[in-house]
């Protein structure tokens, strides 16, 4: 009540001074008494001074997720002659969406090996590939490379609003600059397992690297991303389809390395995203693990989710190419490469019954291959997570492979 008093009191001050000789002299006065007192003013009681909206802030659901009437083109496929020319010319829509060309096998083949002064035991090499910027990629190399049909990995860290670090999320935290942060990840989300390591130990040849913006890469503020991307427009590229086509040249880098027999991409969270993109997109990727990241465009559309939330989305959103294609569909460009999908039954990020739905349409796709399905496996009392658990269902399952795959052309 002070303060509007005191309001009060200078307007009233204010008209009297107005019809006096000292009029001018009285308000400057008074002007300079209420700039002296304004701040004690709002201290004692802030709620009376403060600038009050005229006009409520609504958010509008519609304005967020907002449908136009665009011309779509859907394919109704009955059989596997008609899955084969779905697929190909699905892979050119595909192809064109991601608004970069592929990196040329001279570009591949220009890799240089860096010199670093990582310890000589660590089996850790890093290479350079002179693509539209240069991408660092590094080789985890095993004692003696495994026997069977895939003995090579390709991690795909997730994203997690963690840019100070990237790959190193699946490395022994020795190995980074950020030890403990990296320690406290992987006891978050890994049980506390470096899985480089563990693919490592088991004879696979590990390539990793840092996504743009992560790590080394970065590292960049959670708002910034939008600032990379609204740049990357700018040239006419897209954040996603630099992320896609990065882990396409990294997979094909992999490919050359001597003893590779067959390759397979694994992903958490967004790399799980990554790691079923670059199956259906690398024809160097034999087949695909995805943990904590599959489910289907309408649901992830709805408002507080994760395409409609925006920063992250732009690592995962090709332009025009939802228009025609569900994520599954995507997904189904990689038959007959064999898929597993990894969740956690309380995940809240992929709800199981979302999830289910999604891999429904994904196996029909699989059907019309001729090809055998694709794999879900949910882990119950799990979150978004690559717990122990999973890790194992892994393992297993990369030990067990049998290629070539049948089914479809791909």
């Amino acid at each position: 009540m002070l303060q509007v008093a005191m309001l009060k009191s200078l307007q009233r001050f204010g008209d009297k001074a107005s019809a006096s000789d000292g009029g001018s002299l009285l308000i400057g006065s008074l002007i300079c008494l209420l700039f002296t007192l304004w701040p004690q003013l709002a201290a004692a009681n802030p709620d009376t001074l403060a600038v009050k909206p005229s006009i409520p802030v609504v958010t509008n659901p519609k304005l967020l997720a907002a449908d136009l009437a665009l011309s779509q083109t859907h394919w109704r496929l009955t059989g596997e002659g008609d899955f084969r020319q779905w697929q190909q010319q699905v892979k050119a829509q595909f192809q064109s969406a991601l608004l970069l060309p592929a990196a040329d096998a001279a570009s591949i083949g220009a890799a240089t090996q860096m010199k670093t002064a990582a310890n000589a035991d660590s089996h850790i090499e890093q290479w350079r590939l002179p693509l539209w910027q240069p991408l660092d990629l590094y080789l985890y190399r095993p004692e003696q490379l495994r026997e069977g049909a895939v003995n090579a990995v390709i991690l795909l860290h997730d994203h997690g609003a963690e840019f100070r670090i990237g790959k190193d999320k699946w490395l022994p935290p020795g190995l980074s600059d950020q030890p403990e942060l990296v320690s406290q990840w992987q006891q978050k989300y890994f049980d506390g397992v470096a899985i480089a390591e563990q693919l490592r130990a088991q004879g696979y040849l590990v390539l990793l690297a840092d996504a743009p913006g992560f790590g080394a890469r970065g590292p960049l503020k959670y708002a910034e991303q939008q600032q990379l991307a609204a740049n990357l427009q700018a040239q006419g590229v897209s954040l996603a389809g630099l992320m896609a086509r990065e882990d396409e040249a990294a997979a094909a880098f992999l490919a050359r390395q001597p003893g590779v027999k067959g390759i397979a991409a694994v992903g958490f969270s967004m790399g799980g995203f990554r790691a079923w993109q670059l199956a259906a997109l690398s024809a160097d990727v034999d087949a695909a693990v995805s943990v904590g990241w599959f489910n289907s465009l309408q649901f992830l559309r709805e408002p507080n989710n994760n395409f409609s939330r925006g920063q992250t989305a732009f690592y995962l959103i090709h332009p025009g190419l939802y228009r025609q294609l569900d994520l599954p569909d995507i997904a189904a460009l990689g038959a007959p490469k064999p898929l597993l999908l990894l969740h956690g039954d309380q995940d809240p990020l992929m709800p199981p019954a979302q999830v289910s739905a999604a891999f429904q349409q994904l196996k029909t796709h699989y059907q019309h291959c001729g090809a055998k399905a694709p794999e879900l496996v949910t882990a119950k009392a799990q979150g978004h997570r690559f717990g122990r658990l999973l890790q194992q269902q892994m393992l297993q399952w990369l030990a067990q492979l049998q290629l070539p795959a049948t089914g479809c052309s791909n």
